[in-house]
C-alpha cells in the first residue's frame, strides 16, 4: 500500500455527493501529510510541528495534476463505489476537475 497524503476539498467537486469525504494522494510527498484544496482553489499544507501546539499553514503554489480517490460504502456490497478525480493546477489555483473513472 505504501504511505500517502490526505486532502479534504472545499473547492466544488463535480459531483457534489462527495464532498464531505477525505481524498487520499500519490501525487504530492507521501509523508502522511494533510492538505485542504480551498474554496479559492489553492492547495494549502496543514504543517504541524511535533511537541508544539501551534501548527502552520502553507499555501502550495502547486503547478500539475493530482489525483486524488477514496472509496464509500461497503466492498462486498452493492454500496461500494470507488471516486477518483484528477485536478489541474496552473500556477498555483485550480483551472478544472474532472472524476476519472476506474479502468477495471
Amino acid at each position: 500500500m505504501g504511505m500517502f497524503d490526505t486532502i479534504r476539498c472545499e473547492f466544488p467537486l463535480p459531483d457534489d455527493r462527495f464532498q464531505e469525504e477525505s481524498f487520499q494522494t500519490k501525487s504530492l510527498e507521501c509523508l502522511l501529510d494533510n492538505y485542504t484544496l480551498t474554496k479559492q482553489g489553492r492547495l494549502v499544507l496543514h504543517m504541524h510541528r511535533c511537541y508544539q501546539k501551534d501548527s502552520q499553514d502553507v499555501d502550495v503554489a502547486y503547478h500539475g495534476d493530482i489525483r486524488f480517490y477514496t472509496s464509500v460504502g461497503e466492498q462486498d456490497q452493492d454500496t461500494f463505489e470507488w471516486v477518483e478525480y484528477e485536478a489541474r493546477f496552473t500556477d498555483g489555483s485550480v483551472t478544472w476537475i474532472k472524476r476519472v473513472e476506474r479502468e477495471y
